[in-house]
Protein backbone atom coordinates (compact mmCIF):
# COMPACT_ATOMS: atom_id res chain seq x y z
CA UNK A 1 0.00 0.00 0.00
CA UNK A 2 1.49 3.45 -0.75
CA UNK A 3 0.45 7.19 0.60
CA UNK A 4 -0.02 9.59 -2.00
CA UNK A 5 -0.03 13.50 -1.40
CA UNK A 6 -3.24 14.19 -2.78
CA UNK A 7 -4.42 18.32 -3.59
CA UNK A 8 -7.53 17.00 -6.12
CA UNK A 9 -9.58 20.03 -5.72
CA UNK A 10 -7.84 22.33 -4.03
CA UNK A 11 -6.78 25.48 -5.27
CA UNK A 12 -3.05 26.95 -4.92
CA UNK A 13 -1.66 30.54 -5.28
CA UNK A 14 2.11 30.27 -5.54
CA UNK A 15 3.79 33.53 -5.87
CA UNK A 16 7.04 33.90 -8.01
CA UNK A 17 6.21 31.17 -10.20
CA UNK A 18 8.88 31.53 -12.83
CA UNK A 19 9.64 28.57 -14.99
CA UNK A 20 12.98 27.71 -13.96
CA UNK A 21 12.70 28.35 -10.10
CA UNK A 22 11.43 27.02 -6.69
CA UNK A 23 7.99 28.43 -7.43
CA UNK A 24 8.15 27.20 -10.95
CA UNK A 25 8.48 23.47 -9.97
CA UNK A 26 6.15 24.00 -7.04
CA UNK A 27 3.50 24.34 -9.85
CA UNK A 28 4.25 21.49 -11.59
CA UNK A 29 4.34 19.48 -8.67
CA UNK A 30 1.13 20.74 -6.95
CA UNK A 31 -0.64 20.07 -10.62
CA UNK A 32 0.63 16.91 -10.56
CA UNK A 33 -0.91 16.15 -7.52
CA UNK A 34 -4.30 17.41 -8.75
CA UNK A 35 -4.37 20.62 -7.70
CA UNK A 36 -5.54 24.05 -9.98
CA UNK A 37 -2.55 26.30 -9.69
CA UNK A 38 -2.26 30.25 -9.62
CA UNK A 39 0.60 31.25 -10.78
CA UNK A 40 1.69 34.66 -10.14
CA UNK A 41 4.73 36.97 -11.28
CA UNK A 42 5.53 40.29 -11.66
CA UNK A 43 5.93 39.60 -15.33
CA UNK A 44 3.59 38.16 -17.79
CA UNK A 45 5.78 36.26 -19.68
CA UNK A 46 7.11 34.46 -17.05
CA UNK A 47 3.62 32.97 -15.87
CA UNK A 48 2.74 32.39 -19.19
CA UNK A 49 5.20 29.48 -19.53
CA UNK A 50 4.71 28.23 -16.33
CA UNK A 51 0.93 27.98 -17.30
CA UNK A 52 1.43 27.03 -20.48
CA UNK A 53 3.81 24.28 -19.28
CA UNK A 54 1.24 22.90 -16.57
CA UNK A 55 -1.52 22.67 -19.61
CA UNK A 56 0.23 21.23 -21.78
CA UNK A 57 1.09 18.23 -18.79
CA UNK A 58 -3.02 18.02 -18.49
CA UNK A 59 -3.15 20.35 -15.57
CA UNK A 60 -5.29 23.03 -14.62
CA UNK A 61 -3.25 26.74 -14.42
CA UNK A 62 -3.64 30.25 -13.86
CA UNK A 63 -1.43 32.92 -14.60
CA UNK A 64 -1.55 36.41 -12.53
CA UNK A 65 0.88 39.34 -12.79
CA UNK A 66 1.34 41.39 -10.06
CA UNK A 67 4.43 43.18 -8.53
CA UNK A 68 4.19 42.03 -4.80
CA UNK A 69 6.41 44.62 -4.02
CA UNK A 70 3.82 47.42 -4.29
CA UNK A 71 1.19 47.41 -1.52
CA UNK A 72 -1.19 49.21 -3.87
CA UNK A 73 -0.97 45.83 -6.61
CA UNK A 74 -1.10 43.27 -4.01
CA UNK A 75 -4.55 45.31 -2.14
CA UNK A 76 -7.34 42.75 -2.77
CA UNK A 77 -5.81 40.34 -4.32
CA UNK A 78 -6.79 37.34 -2.70
CA UNK A 79 -10.52 38.61 -2.49
CA UNK A 80 -10.07 38.69 -6.47
CA UNK A 81 -8.86 35.26 -5.98
CA UNK A 82 -11.84 34.11 -4.05
CA UNK A 83 -14.07 36.20 -6.46
CA UNK A 84 -13.00 34.07 -9.67
CA UNK A 85 -11.73 30.96 -8.05
CA UNK A 86 -14.62 30.47 -5.42
CA UNK A 87 -11.53 29.26 -2.85
CA UNK A 88 -8.51 29.50 -1.69
CA UNK A 89 -6.61 26.16 -0.45
CA UNK A 90 -2.75 27.02 -0.29
CA UNK A 91 -0.11 29.79 -0.96
CA UNK A 92 3.02 29.36 -1.10
CA UNK A 93 5.06 32.78 -1.39
CA UNK A 94 8.47 31.67 -2.59
CA UNK A 95 9.00 35.33 -4.66
CA UNK A 96 12.46 37.13 -3.65
CA UNK A 97 15.71 36.90 -3.49
CA UNK A 98 19.18 39.01 -3.14
CA UNK A 99 19.23 42.08 -5.18
CA UNK A 100 22.33 43.07 -7.17
CA UNK A 101 23.41 45.61 -5.40
CA UNK A 102 23.02 44.29 -1.95
CA UNK A 103 26.08 42.32 -1.92
CA UNK A 104 28.21 45.02 -0.01
CA UNK A 105 29.44 44.51 3.47
CA UNK A 106 26.72 46.31 6.11
CA UNK A 107 28.65 49.51 6.74
CA UNK A 108 28.33 49.97 3.19
CA UNK A 109 24.92 49.49 3.06
CA UNK A 110 22.57 51.82 2.03
CA UNK A 111 19.07 52.61 3.92
CA UNK A 112 17.17 52.95 0.74
CA UNK A 113 18.57 49.12 -0.75
CA UNK A 114 18.42 47.79 3.08
CA UNK A 115 14.15 48.90 2.64
CA UNK A 116 13.73 47.23 -0.63
CA UNK A 117 15.67 43.87 0.75
CA UNK A 118 13.07 43.79 3.35
CA UNK A 119 10.17 44.58 1.03
CA UNK A 120 11.22 42.06 -1.20
CA UNK A 121 11.69 39.42 0.87
CA UNK A 122 9.83 39.85 3.84
CA UNK A 123 7.26 42.76 4.06
CA UNK A 124 5.21 41.08 0.72
CA UNK A 125 4.91 37.89 2.46
CA UNK A 126 3.34 39.93 5.42
CA UNK A 127 0.78 41.42 3.69
CA UNK A 128 0.03 38.19 1.04
CA UNK A 129 -0.17 36.10 4.53
CA UNK A 130 -2.34 38.41 5.98
CA UNK A 131 -5.25 38.75 3.52
CA UNK A 132 -5.37 35.53 2.72
CA UNK A 133 -5.28 34.70 7.06
CA UNK A 134 -8.33 37.10 7.19
CA UNK A 135 -10.22 35.60 4.00
CA UNK A 136 -10.35 32.10 5.42
CA UNK A 137 -11.34 33.23 8.99
CA UNK A 138 -13.80 35.19 7.48
CA UNK A 139 -15.20 32.05 5.80
CA UNK A 140 -14.51 29.93 8.59
CA UNK A 141 -12.08 27.73 5.84
CA UNK A 142 -8.76 26.15 6.76
CA UNK A 143 -5.63 26.64 4.86
CA UNK A 144 -1.71 26.36 4.59
CA UNK A 145 0.48 28.59 4.07
CA UNK A 146 4.44 27.61 3.53
CA UNK A 147 6.81 30.76 3.48
CA UNK A 148 10.43 30.30 2.05
CA UNK A 149 13.31 31.36 3.98
CA UNK A 150 16.55 30.66 3.39
CA UNK A 151 19.57 29.11 5.19
CA UNK A 152 21.38 32.83 4.92
CA UNK A 153 19.12 33.32 7.97
CA UNK A 154 20.51 30.86 10.47
CA UNK A 155 23.81 31.81 10.94
CA UNK A 156 24.71 34.97 9.34
CA UNK A 157 24.44 36.65 5.56
CA UNK A 158 27.87 38.07 4.85
CA UNK A 159 27.77 40.46 2.09
CA UNK A 160 23.66 39.84 1.85
CA UNK A 161 22.89 41.11 5.49
CA UNK A 162 19.58 42.69 4.63
CA UNK A 163 18.48 39.48 2.91
CA UNK A 164 19.93 37.57 5.96
CA UNK A 165 17.67 39.45 7.89
CA UNK A 166 14.46 39.40 5.90
CA UNK A 167 14.65 35.35 5.82
CA UNK A 168 15.43 35.56 9.45
CA UNK A 169 12.15 37.28 9.88
CA UNK A 170 10.27 35.28 7.68
CA UNK A 171 10.80 32.44 10.05
CA UNK A 172 9.79 34.42 13.26
CA UNK A 173 6.39 35.65 11.50
CA UNK A 174 5.59 32.30 10.39
CA UNK A 175 5.56 31.11 13.82
CA UNK A 176 3.14 33.89 15.39
CA UNK A 177 0.91 33.13 12.33
CA UNK A 178 0.92 29.72 13.45
CA UNK A 179 0.06 30.52 16.78
CA UNK A 180 -2.42 33.31 16.26
CA UNK A 181 -4.28 31.53 13.22
CA UNK A 182 -4.10 27.85 14.36
CA UNK A 183 -7.60 27.86 16.16
CA UNK A 184 -9.05 28.86 12.86
CA UNK A 185 -7.46 25.42 10.89
CA UNK A 186 -4.89 27.71 9.63
CA UNK A 187 -1.28 26.11 9.36
CA UNK A 188 2.11 28.13 8.34
CA UNK A 189 5.25 26.73 8.11
CA UNK A 190 8.63 28.10 6.61
CA UNK A 191 10.57 26.44 4.22
CA UNK A 192 14.46 27.48 4.31
CA UNK A 193 16.19 26.51 0.70
CA UNK A 194 19.89 25.98 0.65
CA UNK A 195 22.06 26.63 -2.26
CA UNK A 196 19.14 25.93 -5.31
CA UNK A 197 20.53 25.11 -9.47
CA UNK A 198 18.02 27.45 -10.43
CA UNK A 199 18.06 28.89 -14.08
CA UNK A 200 18.48 32.67 -12.35
CA UNK A 201 21.48 30.67 -9.83
CA UNK A 202 23.16 28.93 -13.31
CA UNK A 203 23.97 32.42 -14.90
CA UNK A 204 24.16 34.60 -11.74
CA UNK A 205 28.03 36.19 -11.78
CA UNK A 206 29.22 35.55 -8.25
CA UNK A 207 30.00 38.70 -5.70
CA UNK A 208 33.23 39.74 -5.38
CA UNK A 209 34.32 37.90 -2.28
CA UNK A 210 33.26 34.58 -3.32
CA UNK A 211 36.01 32.11 -3.36
CA UNK A 212 34.58 29.99 -6.25
CA UNK A 213 37.79 27.65 -6.23
CA UNK A 214 37.38 26.36 -2.83
CA UNK A 215 33.32 26.65 -2.83
CA UNK A 216 32.07 23.75 -0.33
CA UNK A 217 28.26 25.00 -2.11
CA UNK A 218 25.86 21.82 -2.36
CA UNK A 219 23.22 22.56 -4.82
CA UNK A 220 19.64 20.81 -4.56
CA UNK A 221 17.17 20.72 -7.60
CA UNK A 222 14.02 22.70 -8.04
CA UNK A 223 11.95 19.55 -7.70
CA UNK A 224 13.57 18.62 -4.31
CA UNK A 225 12.74 22.10 -2.96
CA UNK A 226 9.17 21.10 -4.29
CA UNK A 227 8.01 18.05 -3.08
CA UNK A 228 8.28 19.09 0.72
CA UNK A 229 6.42 22.31 -0.42
CA UNK A 230 4.03 20.15 -1.89
CA UNK A 231 3.42 17.66 0.96
CA UNK A 232 3.25 21.09 3.46
CA UNK A 233 0.43 22.33 1.71
CA UNK A 234 -1.21 18.84 1.35
CA UNK A 235 -3.75 17.11 4.72
CA UNK A 236 -0.97 14.76 5.13
CA UNK A 237 0.66 17.69 7.28
CA UNK A 238 -1.99 18.21 8.46
CA UNK A 239 -0.13 17.95 12.29
CA UNK A 240 2.16 20.09 11.35
CA UNK A 241 2.53 24.29 11.86
CA UNK A 242 4.81 27.14 13.23
CA UNK A 243 7.74 24.97 12.29
CA UNK A 244 10.96 25.56 9.90
CA UNK A 245 12.25 22.73 7.42
CA UNK A 246 16.11 23.32 6.06
CA UNK A 247 16.34 21.72 2.60
CA UNK A 248 19.59 21.82 1.81
CA UNK A 249 22.09 18.91 1.40
CA UNK A 250 23.37 19.59 5.32
CA UNK A 251 24.53 22.45 3.04
CA UNK A 252 23.97 24.77 6.48
CA UNK A 253 25.99 22.13 8.59
CA UNK A 254 28.78 23.83 7.03
CA UNK A 255 28.90 27.39 6.04
CA UNK A 256 25.88 28.50 4.26
CA UNK A 257 27.47 31.40 2.21
CA UNK A 258 30.77 28.63 1.11
CA UNK A 259 34.16 30.06 1.36
CA UNK A 260 34.60 33.77 1.47
CA UNK A 261 37.61 36.08 0.75
CA UNK A 262 38.71 38.57 3.28
CA UNK A 263 37.63 42.52 2.43
CA UNK A 264 41.24 43.43 2.11
CA UNK A 265 41.78 40.28 -0.59
CA UNK A 266 38.71 41.88 -2.05
CA UNK A 267 40.18 45.08 -2.04
CA UNK A 268 44.07 44.02 -3.33
CA UNK A 269 42.20 42.12 -6.20
CA UNK A 270 39.74 45.12 -7.63
CA UNK A 271 43.02 47.39 -7.20
CA UNK A 272 45.08 45.23 -9.10
CA UNK A 273 42.15 45.18 -11.75
CA UNK A 274 42.40 48.92 -12.50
Amino acid sequence: MSIAIDLTGKVILICGAARGGIGGATARQASAAGASVIVLDHDQALVDETAAEIRASGGDAQALVCDLTDPAATDGLIERIFARHGRLDGVVNVAGGTREDEWRPLDETPLDSFRATLNLNLEYVFRICRDTAKAWIDRDLPGSLVNIGSVSSLTSAPWHGPYGAAKAGISALTRTMANEWGEFGIRANTVNPGGVLSERVRVRIPPANVDSANSNVVFVSTDEMAWPIVFLLSDLAAGISGQTLTIDRALSTKFCAGARKSRKEVAAQQQGSR
